[in-house]
């Protein structure tokens, strides 16, 4: 029966997918008044929807943008991606993954992206100053006074803040489901293959359920389980966040140069760290790139954030314990700027800033709508935090269970407590992605989908980040890939697939002070992490505070970027000033130059370079009023 069935399916798979002209949907954007994408170099296109679909009145019409990346021939398919969240820019982020992706996907189906109602210039709900002074603040579990406190502040400060406040009860998941199907059928009614991705997966979900006649098939990476109660989503993924920490922390134990810089076991080093922060925020001076320095803060709700953000992904456990492993001798600016960077504040400000990828008002005005908390928000709040207390009991990562939870129990527009029944699939293919290592949609969600769904698969990548596709590896690209293009279903129901846990640990910079050919390449790897630097969107100059005083400054080129450093102390005891240029065309000569002078404990001059292809670097100089070149290592 099995086997009956999968031919079947196939076959169904490839009638569906049978070419269409291209020609025909560029036709009908241009006709439907479509134009360049402000954000992108697609195709956009804004339809008017029903501002309430669900009323009798809808009270008049919203605009939301689709943007379209048409197939450069035959179309095998139209493929639309939604973004994860919720709060995510589709039409922000749709160059980046555009060209993540397989050159084939890309070229023979027709793509769309788009912003959904809440999200993006025209209705976004956003509040950056809110956002940035909430998500620093602590929200102490053991003064509940405080917790509520802070919480009714920033739900006050945001909706003062808003542009958009009076589409707070509009923007619920079940209304804009409807908005891209009302797109689908402006466009001629394709059938879609719907990509979800983390929030996605729950839009996904209730699209195929409500328009199953839409569907081609449906992909869900980072999957959201429907029927968990809002307690049962955060206590499913604050449950494997707290195993996750605690892998990532022992991983550093074994790696022989992690354990070198942090000292002490990880764990230890983190819990010491907390307890201290819990008791009081530590006092840091923050230099700035406009010279001086500037009184901040290291709080238990940063480090808390950094430890669970470091859980999305290898490169992100990596960075966190490099952080870590500062803060533990004491350096507590690798951690707050670390901190900056995941909350997306300015580290010259110390403020929230707008992120035109990310709305973060809409990630609360959808979830409070799409789950609830149940009673008046005084006895939600009050019942969140008894059995926050309870629950959280010894663990690490406590605000990550019942922060948002607590956000939505005073937030203006809340939604109903049912949960829907478990989604059932279809006579299409449901391709189910997830890694056993996500934090925020635990692999169990996944198991539970797959347990329920008709003409499912399940792909599991071993120690993966949060949302597997598009990461440039043969599992699962190549399985999505062979699905979407010549409608081949995977091999088996569930297949796994594994990466490494962690990236190799980068060893902390400016331990070997000595060694000219050490400081060079200790210069180029903190340009590789200062986050100030790999976070820049290259548009203006750049100048950031050194850690021990000085500057650094970035200009961006076509095709390269240029550093000048200002007596800057990337380390204590020597301070840097020079120049640097790195290039990349796309080309053998890609790489990094430094022409450098060193004072302090040591003094020189020093031109490195390293080839980015070739992975070679040479260095020459004066170090301490001797000439030196590349050395010549001995066994």
């Amino acid at each position: 029966m099995r086997s009956r069935m999968r031919a079947a399916l196939t076959s169904a798979l490839l009638l569906c997918a049978a070419p269409a002209a291209a020609q025909d949907l560029a036709e009908r954007l241009e006709a439907m008044g479509g134009g360049p994408c402000e954000l992108s170099s697609l195709t956009c296109v804004t339809i008017e929807v029903p501002r309430d679909p669900k009323a009798n009145d809808p009270g008049g019409t919203l605009p939301v943008t689709f943007a379209v990346h048409p197939a450069s021939g035959d179309s095998r398919g139209t493929l639309v991606f939604v973004i994860g969240g919720p709060g995510g820019s589709g039409l922000a982020v749709a160059d980046d993954y555009i060209a993540a992706y397989d050159e084939d996907l890309i070229a023979q189906m027709d793509i769309i992206f788009f912003d959904q109602r809440g999200i993006g210039p025209e209705t976004g709900l956003v509040c950056p100053e809110a956002q940035g002074a909430y998500d620093i603040a602590d929200v102490p579990l053991a003064r509940p006074e405080t917790a509520i406190s802070v919480t009714k502040r920033y739900v006050s400060d945001c909706i003062s803040e808003l542009e958009h406040a009076d589409l707070l009860t509009l923007v619920d998941t079940e209304r804009a489901i409807t908005d891209l199907e009302a797109f689908r059928q402006a466009i001629g009614g394709p059938k879609l293959w719907v990509y979800g991705e983390s929030y996605g997966t729950q839009f996904a979900q209730q699209y195929a359920t409500v328009y199953p006649e839409a569907v081609q098939g449906v992909i869900l990476d980072g999957v959201v389980d429907l029927t968990l109660s809002f307690r049962g989503y955060y206590a499913a993924y604050a449950e494997a966040s707290e195993r996750i920490l605690a892998r990532v922390l022992a991983a550093c134990d074994t790696d022989p140069a992690c354990a070198a810089d942090m000292g002490a076991p990880a764990a230890e080093v983190y819990d010491r760290l907390a307890a201290r922060l819990a008791a009081a925020p530590e006092a840091v001076d923050f230099p700035l790139g406009s010279g001086g320095t500037a009184p901040r803060q290291l709080t238990k709700a940063i480090l808390e954030g950094n430890a669970f953000y470091a859980l999305y992904s290898p490169n992100a456990r990596m960075t966190f314990l490099r952080a870590l492993a500062a803060a533990g001798r004491g350096e507590y600016l690798p951690m707050l700027r670390l901190g900056y960077s995941n909350l997306y504040l300015d580290s010259e400000t110390g403020e929230g800033i707008a992120d035109p990828t990310w709305y973060g008002a809409a990630y609360f005005a959808v979830t409070c709508l799409d789950y609830a908390e149940e009673g008046d928000p005084e006895a939600a709040a009050r019942a969140i935090l008894d059995d926050a207390a309870a629950f959280t009991s010894g663990r690490r990562l406590q605000r990550a269970y019942f922060a948002e939870r607590l956000v939505c129990a005073y937030w203006p527009a809340r939604g109903k407590a049912e949960r829907p029944a478990p989604f059932a699939g279809g006579d299409y293919p449901t391709l189910i992605l997830n890694a056993d290592t996500d934090p925020i949609t635990p692999v169990t969600m996944s198991y539970s989908v797959m347990d329920n769904v008709k003409n499912g698969y399940l792909v599991v990548m071993q120690g993966g980040p949060h949302v597997i596709w598009g990461r440039g590896l043969a599992c699962p690209d190549r399985i999505v890939a062979d699905l979407l293009l010549d409608g081949t279903l995977p091999a088996a129901e569930t297949q796994l697939c594994a990466q490494d846990f962690t990236d190799p640990f980068v060893p902390l910079a400016g331990r070997r002070p000595g060694d000219p050919l050490a400081v060079a390449r200790d210069v180029e790897t903190e340009l590789d992490w200062y986050p100030e630097l790999y976070n820049w969107d290259y548009a203006d100059r750049l100048r950031l505070g050194c850690d021990f005083g000085g500057t650094i400054t970035a200009d961006a080129g076509d095709t390269d970027t240029a550093y000048a450093f200002a007596d800057c102390g990337l380390w204590p005891g020597m301070t840097i000033s020079g120049t640097g240029l790195r290039t990349e065309a796309g080309e053998g000569a890609d790489g990094l130059v430094l022409d450098l002078t060193v004072t302090g404990l040591h003094s020189g001059s020093i031109r490195y370079a390293s080839g980015h292809d070739t992975e070679a670097w040479s260095a020459s100089g004066t170090w301490d009023g001797v000439a030196f070149e590349t050395p010549r290592p001995l066994p």
